[in-house]
């Protein structure tokens, strides 16, 4: 399921997130586009990919794509395939 209009409840800002249900309808994991706050200090794209698996969280480094819906969602769902391999 890809959430977008996502409102901040912390000091993280998320763009979009892809979320993967199991078998019993819970969250098992995310992919998500977290607004890089600090690209004009540290350089870098404008949007992180971050991966949630429930034991962390993983940075997969920085590009202006994950702020694009299409692209975001493409990559999302490469890496979800990968990882459930479907």
């Amino acid at each position: 399921m890809l959430l977008g209009d996502i409102e901040r409840a912390g000091s993280v800002e998320y763009h979009y997130i892809m979320a993967v249900f199991d078998e019993n309808q819970q969250p098992c994991y995310f992919v998500a586009s977290e607004v890089n706050s600090m690209v004009k200090t540290l350089g870098g794209g404008s949007h992180f990919l971050g991966l949630f698996d429930g034991d962390g969280h993983a940075n997969c480094g920085t590009s202006d794509d994950w702020a694009d819906e299409a692209k975001f969602t493409a990559e999302a769902l490469r890496i979800v395939k990968a990882k459930f391999g479907v």
